[in-house]
């Protein structure tokens, strides 16, 4: 490896297999010029839970405190083995994690496939830089946003469906579909990360008003109500449907707001509203259309 490069792999919390979906929980990274290893995780698994129902915090966070504990291990220890000499490519990165670090089995923490990089800037802004780049330490806004709450919504959805039949789900892989895309009229590509089928196809997107103010409301009512005007055409020619998981707002000053919203998107044609506490119904009602 040439001087200025690191190699990295990124620990990921994997709730899943069926669902096949991960969320990065932590970053490895061995800089060979100064030839020392760094283990960045987050301090607060909020966003894991807030997502996933079921999450055991004590393991997760003994996995991370023994990893770092490793890691502190190796960077005092002067063994030839862990020279820059020793990790010359990703391969041998990757067998160093599985041989020191964590082994890549079934447990719910994995390592990722190492990758290499280069960096210009002193160590510890490269650090932090890169910890940002792959951690979220905290929710970030979105557009006026209190959290990001959309992807808690659809992980509710998928939550729900995980607990039927795991073999009735697999067996009718068909009736189920991940990243669908729709494109209008103009050539626009829109993506929906879920979506099952019964007498229709049922696309699903996440629209949070866990907002800050009124105006944020307004504003996010009006894109999605122009949106799903616009794909209208879509759904009548290829037999969709819209189902919008709605995100209420924490705020009872922007009840009234929300109330205004909702009326609005209620217009639209082929469209579906289901509030946040009605999720665990709708996926009842997805597993059964689909076990038919």
């Amino acid at each position: 490896m040439k001087n200025k490069n690191y190699t990295y792999s990124i620990l990921k919390y994997k709730h899943s297999a069926l669902i096949g979906e991960s969320i990065n929980i932590g970053i490895i990274l061995f800089f060979p010029l100064e030839n020392k290893f760094v283990f960045k995780y987050s301090k607060n698994l909020t966003r894991i839970k807030a997502i996933y129902e079921v999450v055991s915090e004590k393991v997760i966070k003994l996995y991370l405190q023994q990893i770092e504990f490793n890691i502190k291990n190796i960077n005092l220890r002067d063994y030839t083995l862990f020279t820059h000499s020793d990790i010359e490519n990703t391969e041998e990165f990757d067998l160093f994690i599985d041989n020191f670090i964590l082994p890549r089995d079934s447990s719910v923490l994995q390592f990722s496939k190492s990758k290499e990089s280069l960096y210009n800037l002193d160590l510890d802004t490269t650090i932090l830089n890169i910890t940002n780049k792959f951690l979220l330490e905290k929710d970030k806004n979105l557009n006026g946003g209190i959290i990001q709450k959309e992807p808690i919504l659809v992980k509710k959805f998928i939550n729900g469906l995980s607990k039927f039949n795991s073999d009735i789900l697999t067996n009718n892989q068909d009736k189920i579909y991940k990243n669908y895309k729709v494109v209008n009229e103009a050539g626009n590509e829109f993506n929906f990360e879920y979506g099952w089928k019964n007498s229709y196809l049922n696309l699903i997107k996440a629209i949070s008003f866990d907002l800050r103010d009124s105006r944020h409301i307004a504003e996010k009512a009006y894109k999605n109500f122009g949106l799903f005007t616009d794909l209208k055409n879509e759904a009548e020619n290829n037999n969709l449907k819209y189902d919008l998981l709605i995100g209420l707002p924490t705020s009872k000053d922007l009840f009234k707001d929300f109330d205004h919203a909702l009326n609005l998107l209620s217009n639209l044609e082929r469209v579906d509203l289901i509030l946040e506490n009605d999720i665990s119904d709708y996926s009842l009602k997805a597993f059964e259309a689909i076990s038919n």
